[in-house]
């Protein structure tokens, strides 16, 4: 019993498994979701159509008198007789089968013939209603053939006859070596028949029931479709931010989600379009301000110069120096603007060749030492004993190192100290340069990378630099499939590069 239990268990089980696939594959296309609507209404339809139709049976009800059965049971009795007198031989049991008819015809009045003849046509033996005493039996012969020739038979018998016409009927007979004819004839009685028909309602209730139910059940998939169009022309008219809401899980929700994805990437592609215009816009704003400081001084103190307004020659080699120094640092920014320029060009490639981090963090710190001390900075390093080779561009990347320990150097802050660790970790190499700042803010971190930035946001004092070091730092370590992120804790601000081995 329990197997049995266990049997019918997973057999409701796997039936519920079919049922759910079926289910899932009609929800997720609507050729099956059509095609079962179809069905399910056309069967419903056709049900309907079959359960309404006795209800108008009556209304199509016809009745036929039918002579065909009275012609049958004449057409047997007579061959019945025949065959009776041809097993004994003789004529007297048809004899007395006319005897028989006579006495029925007495107390019925029944008008069924019967006729005896010879070869020649006389009359033998006949019932009571019979006046002829010769009968012509080409005549009778043709009689016969002609209603069997005028109706429709089926096994020799008319399958139905409605006209009421005298039928007859003859037999040959061979008794005692003699010829006979035995002929019976009368009029049939009918027998009336009633017959429905459908007629059309039924059809027609079937056929608007079916279109009723066709249109309701498909009426949600047409609505979507609308939904769907609307959202469309709502898109095409501008409004990107309009979603269409998805339903099901069919080709038109797939094509929701579609729609959807192309409006939030156009919308993208248009924030960023005016994000680049903006920036394009900030960048020559920005670039006209910081050009114009520096030439603005070098253009007024060389025209003191010019108009020999100093006083002293310690006053003259003082303007002279401070012009030299602001065209400098004009050189500096323009030069920033031509590499960042160059390494936003989606065409500019490296020039990769094995180096070693240890080497070429060492060489630019020890350059950079003499800086340090003027400013009171101490390198401090963390370096693997073993050293640490990759494939890189190294005149880039020696800029970006260059840019951090720089800023390090003029913005560090406390006792002076800056960290520069080198490490491999997470099959990326890590580098980490580390200074005391002052404090710094969640966007003002993320705000770090960003061309012109500087933390005050000041475009005074140029001689705080550019502002491009750092976007330029992050495009060459991008441009090496790396990345760089900065981040502030416990009063300390940490640069960290993250380089990917080659492969």
């Amino acid at each position: 019993m329990k197997r049995i239990f266990k049997l019918f268990f997973k057999l409701v089980g796997l039936i519920t498994h079919i049922g759910e696939k079926i289910k899932n594959n009609i929800q997720r296309s609507i050729r099956m979701q059509l095609f079962t609507t179809f069905i399910l209404c056309a069967l419903g339809s056709f049900f309907v159509s079959r359960a309404v139709l006795p209800l108008f049976e009556n209304i199509n009800e016809s009745a036929i008198v039918d002579y065909s059965f009275s012609m049958r049971v004449m057409y047997f009795q007579a061959h019945d007789i025949a065959e009776l007198a041809i097993q004994e031989n003789s004529v007297d049991s048809i004899r007395q089968s006319i005897s028989q008819e006579n006495e029925k015809m007495e107390n019925h009045q029944n008008t069924l013939k019967m006729i005896v003849t010879d070869e020649d046509g006389e009359v033998l033996y006949k019932t009571k209603q019979v006046k002829e005493e010769h009968i012509d039996l080409h005549e009778e012969i043709r009689n016969a053939m002609s209603f069997t020739m005028n109706q429709l038979f089926e096994k020799g018998f008319p399958s139905m006859v409605t006209s009421r016409e005298e039928f007859s009927t003859l037999v040959p007979l061979t008794l005692q070596d003699k010829k006979y004819y035995f002929i019976v004839s009368g009029l049939p009685q009918g027998e009336v028949i009633t017959s429905t028909s459908e007629g059309p309602i039924p059809f027609f209730i079937g056929v608007i029931l079916f279109i009723l139910s066709f249109f309701y059940i498909t009426k949600r998939k047409m609505t979507q479709i609308e939904s769907l169009a609307e959202g469309v022309m709502e898109i095409a008219k501008g409004d990107l931010a309009y979603r269409i809401e998805k339903k099901g899980q069919d080709e038109i929700a797939l094509l929701t989600d579609n729609i959807n994805q192309m409006a939030e990437e156009i919308m993208s592609s248009i924030e960023m379009e005016r994000k680049v215009e903006q920036q394009k816009n900030d960048l020559i704003t920005n670039v006209s301000h910081d050009l114009r400081t520096p030439l603005t001084s070098i253009m007024g103190y060389l025209r003191l110069l010019r108009e020999e307004k100093y006083e002293t020659k310690e006053q003259y080699d003082e303007y002279l120096k401070i012009a030299f120094s602001k065209s400098e640092q004009l050189k500096n920014l323009i030069d920033d603007l031509f590499d960042y320029t160059k390494l936003m060009n989606d065409k500019n490639t490296l020039v990769r060749q094995q180096v070693c981090l240890n080497e070429l963090l060492d060489q630019l710190m020890e350059e950079l030492v003499p800086l340090a001390e003027q400013k009171q900075r101490l390198f401090i390093k963390h370096f693997p004993e073993h050293r640490i080779f990759t494939a890189l561009d190294s005149e880039k990347m020696f800029r970006v190192f260059d840019n951090l320990l720089i800023n390090a150097i003029n913005y560090s802050a406390g006792d002076g100290k800056i960290l520069v660790s080198l490490e491999e970790q997470d099959n990326l190499i890590r580098i980490c340069v580390a200074n005391e700042s002052d404090a710094f803010t969640a966007e003002e971190l993320n705000s770090l990378f960003e061309r012109f930035y500087k933390k005050d946001q000041s475009r005074t004092n140029v001689t705080e630099g550019s502002g491009l070091g750092l976007a330029i730092a992050k495009s060459i370590v991008e441009l090496h499939g790396g990345t760089i992120h900065a981040k502030y804790k416990n009063e300390t601000l940490y640069f960290i590069i993250s380089l990917p081995f080659p492969s």
